[in-house]
């Protein structure tokens, strides 16, 4: 009996003790509204005072502005565009989503493909639209006309087809598949550029076995690798090795102090103040530069004759020294190469400038390399 006693005791005391947590819980809650009120006018106050204060707005207040300029709404459309500017929750609020969607979706930005290992895929690798077949055939046809205009001028043509990072590891796509119009893209484009007569090596096979010993892509970026740009480098070596000598020049390649190269896809995976939630680990990079002995008297002179033997023109893959295209390019085939790529315009118009300003000045010109990425050719704009 005592027992019996003894448990609803216990249970009236654990009534009790629950009854006044809720009551306890019901009277701070009565101050939710009060307090939330309270919070959203700080955070208004906070908010205002940034934008009054940032240093876009107090320069907007030294401008002169007119009583018209109030009246027909130009002043506060140039104020609201200030706010938008410096709003300083846009960028949380951004942040914040791009964060909860590439950790729990597994997505990014528009531009980015979030891959599995770390591995970053940029989107112009997976579209394919209305415009994609015409933009394909305008860049093949502007391609022939060139080949045209530098056989015109007695220069061979090389083409250099890059192919697609996405391609060559679409093991690391994670839950992402190639569509599939580009499942036999680099083959299809690179038989159409072999029909017009110039030379095409394979890089895409090329790619497909040198992947194996090191990664010819950098994980965070659109671009090879140093060990990739070799690859490419030794493909043209070998297509100069068989046509007519030409002048011939020893390289050594002495490399660079290693860097942490952070990849050009990261720029669109933009978290704001959230970026420490995110490992952006980079790339690894050691760049080569060629170095040759004093040039001869012989050397000299046709330098500044225009004496250059070999052009090299494309993107960004062979304009930025730090893939080291050009100076292992050098090394391989044993020539001195003029550089007139471009960082940023894609393939197609730096040819085009090249043709324009440039190949009328190279007097000994006997070969150009055309480096070109596949990604580019149904893009709508070059």
């Amino acid at each position: 009996m005592d027992e019996i006693t003894q448990v609803v005791t216990s249970g009236e005391i654990d009534a009790l003790a629950s009854k006044k947590d809720k009551l306890g819980l019901k009277g701070k809650l009565a101050y939710l509204p009060a307090l939330s009120i309270f919070i959203m006018f700080a955070c208004g106050v906070a908010v205002l005072s940034h934008f009054w204060n940032s240093k876009e707005m107090a320069e907007h207040r030294q401008s002169k502005r007119s009583l018209a300029d109030v009246i027909q709404g130009r002043e506060a459309l140039a104020v609201e565009r200030i706010y938008k500017d410096v709003f300083p929750i846009r960028a949380f609020s951004t942040g914040l989503l791009n964060l909860v969607s590439f950790k729990v979706f597994g997505e990014a930005r528009k531009g980015l493909i979030k891959g599995s290992d770390d591995w970053f895929f940029s989107d112009e690798e997976f579209s394919w639209n209305r415009n994609s077949s015409s933009m394909l055939e305008k860049h093949l046809g502007f391609v022939e006309d060139t080949l045209s205009t530098l056989r015109e001028a007695g220069v061979a043509p090389i083409l250099l087809l890059v192919p697609e990072k996405a391609d060559i590891y679409r093991d690391k796509l994670g839950s992402v598949a190639m569509p599939s119009s580009r499942e036999h893209y680099y083959e299809n484009v690179r038989l159409r550029l072999i029909t017009m007569g110039a030379p095409v090596p394979d890089l895409r096979k090329a790619f497909l076995h040198a992947r194996e010993q090191k990664p010819v892509f950098l994980k965070s970026d659109t671009h090879w690798t140093v060990h990739g740009a070799g690859v490419a480098a030794r493909s043209v070596a070998q297509v100069l090795a068989h046509r007519p000598a030409l002048k011939h020049k020893e390289f050594t390649l002495k490399p660079e102090e290693e860097i942490v190269h952070m990849g050009d896809l990261y720029k669109f995976a933009k978290f704001s103040i959230f970026d420490p939630f995110v490992p952006m680990p980079g790339d690894r990079l050691t760049s080569l530069s060629a170095v040759t002995a004093d040039a001869s008297l012989d050397d000299l002179i046709s330098d500044e004759d225009g004496g250059a033997e070999v052009a090299m023109v494309g993107s960004s893959y062979s304009a930025n020294a730090k893939w080291s295209f050009e100076a292992q390019l050098k090394a391989e085939a044993k020539v001195d190469v003029i550089n007139f790529a471009e960082e940023g315009k894609g393939p197609f118009a730096p040819m085009e400038t090249f043709l324009n300003e440039n190949l009328p000045r190279q007097k000994q010109l006997k070969y150009v390399i055309w480096e070109m990425p596949l990604r580019y050719f149904d893009e709508v704009a070059y």
